[in-house]
């Protein structure tokens, strides 16, 4: 298990390291704050979700100043992944996509890193969603 990092102040010290790095929080229904930035985190954060019957109520994602926040109090839960997109004679491009779950479909937000500018978005099925990136509700 991960050791997180659950103050403003240790990811401020950690931030302070690379700020060229995009960070992940996830705002837990026990009050409690994750910020990461390894994408493996998130799998963490299943578990530790699925352990003691959490949910998360809000996820960002954060470059330097630019702040996403996405708001996952209302859905039957919550997805996030990491991609990359390729085509030939052009620079690959790596993506979060952030998805809420609502009435089994999820509604999903495509996402440009560093720079956090929404590429797309759009609605998907659950068959074809990455099962281990899908933190749903306990309530």
């Amino acid at each position: 298990m991960t050791e997180y990092i659950t103050t403003h102040d240790q990811w401020l010290e950690e931030y302070r390291k690379d700020k060229r790095v995009v960070w992940v929080r996830a705002l837990l229904s026990s009050g409690e704050e994750i910020y990461f930035k390894d994408y493996d985190t998130w799998l963490d954060i299943k578990g530790k979700c699925d352990s003691e019957s959490l949910n998360v109520n809000r996820i960002s994602l954060q470059y330097r100043s630019h702040i996403i926040n996405v708001d996952t109090v209302d859905t039957q839960g919550v997805y996030l992944i990491r991609s990359l997109m390729g085509q030939m004679g052009a620079k690959s491009r790596q993506y979060y996509t952030i998805g809420q779950i609502k009435d089994g479909v999820v509604h999903k937000a495509q996402w440009l890193v560093p720079e956090l500018i929404e590429e797309k978005t759009f609605e998907d099925t659950l068959d074809n969603c990455f099962e281990e990136a899908i933190i749903y509700k306990h309530d």
